[in-house]
C-alpha cells in the first residue's frame, strides 16, 4: 500500500538522521490528515474505526462543502455527507452527477461501491411512527453501505400496544436494534424490555407542545427502566449508525475468535 511505503520512507529518513524526531512525527501526522485553512480530514478514520469520517454539512460555504467532498472522493473513492440542506444537496447533485450517488433524508453517499463489502451482520431499524422513517432511513443508508444488511419495520408505536412485537417478530436474524421514537419515546423501552439484542434508542423530534421537538423523547430514553439502552442525541441517525457498527464489528470478532 502507498499509505505503508510512505510511512516505511518517513522511518527509514529518520533512522539515517536525515529528519529529526519532530520532523518524522510531523510528516507521518500528515500521512494521516489533509486539509485547508478552513478544515483538516481524517482520511484514515474508516480503517481505524471501521466507521467513516462523516462531512457534516450544515453551516459549510458551498465552496468549502464542495472541496472536502471532492477532497475525501479523491482518496476513498467515497464520501459521506450529513446535515444537508436543500440547496446544498442539489450543489452535490450537480457537481458530482458524474458519480454514484444515493440519498435518504438529509444525508448522500457519493461514489462507488464496486468493491466487494465487508459483511458486518444484520441490524433491525424499528421507528415508532411514520414521521420517524426519514431519520431511520439514514441511519439504514450508512448502515448498508457498510455492509450491514437491515431489516426494517415501521411505525411500530406504543399507541397500538400489539405493534412491537409484531415488529420484534420481524428482528429474528437481527444482532442490535436501532430505535426511531419521537413524542414520549417509548418504545426503545419497550423493545429492550423483550429482547436480549443490544438496542440503540434514537430520540426524534417528533411532537407538538411541551418537549415535542424531541426533548421529551430523549428525556424518557434516559430515564428507561430497561437496563443497558444506549441513548444518542435528538436525532443523531449518524451516531447510532457508528454505534451499530461498533457492536457489530465486536460481535464479528467474538465469533471469529470463538471459530
Amino acid at each position: 500500500m502507498a499509505e505503508r511505503r510512505m510511512f516505511d520512507d518517513v522511518l527509514q529518513a529518520y533512522r539515517l538522521g536525515e529528519v529529526d524526531e519532530e520532523e518524522a512525527g510531523a510528516r507521518i501526522l500528515e500521512l494521516f490528515y489533509e486539509g485547508q485553512e478552513h478544515f483538516l480530514l481524517d482520511m484514515e478514520r474508516e480503517r481505524r474505526l471501521g466507521f467513516p469520517e462523516v462531512v457534516y454539512a450544515e453551516g459549510k460555504l458551498t465552496g468549502d462543502l464542495l472541496d472536502i467532498v471532492g477532497r475525501v472522493l479523491q482518496s476513498n473513492g467515497r464520501a459521506f455527507i450529513a446535515s444537508l440542506s436543500p440547496e446544498g444537496e442539489q450543489k452535490l447533485q450537480e457537481t458530482f452527477h458524474s458519480h454514484r450517488i444515493k440519498t435518504a433524508g438529509r444525508v448522500m453517499v457519493i461514489g462507488s461501491d464496486e468493491s466487494a463489502k465487508e459483511q458486518l451482520g444484520t441490524a433491525g431499524v424499528i421507528t415508532a411512527g411514520t414521521s420517524d422513517v426519514p431519520f431511520s432511513e439514514e441511519c439504514a443508508l450508512l448502515l448498508e453501505e457498510l455492509g450491514v444488511n437491515v431489516v426494517r419495520s415501521y411505525d411500530s408505536g406504543v399507541a397500538g400496544i400489539h405493534r412491537p412485537f409484531m415488529s420484534l417478530r420481524r428482528m429474528k436474524e437481527a444482532n442490535v436494534l436501532v430505535v426511531f421514537a419521537g413524542m414520549e419515546g417509548a418504545l426503545p423501552t419497550v423493545l429492550a424490555s423483550l429482547t436480549d439484542m443490544p438496542v440503540i434508542a434514537v430520540p426524534t423530534p417528533i411532537g407538538y407542545g411541551f418537549g415535542g421537538q424531541g426533548e421529551a423523547a430523549l428525556m424518557t430514553m434516559l430515564q428507561s427502566c430497561s437496563p443497558g439502552v444506549t441513548v444518542v442525541n435528538i436525532g443523531n441517525s449518524v451516531g447510532a449508525a457508528a454505534a451499530a457498527v461498533r457492536i457489530l464489528r465486536a460481535i464479528r470478532r467474538g465469533q471469529s475468535q470463538n471459530g
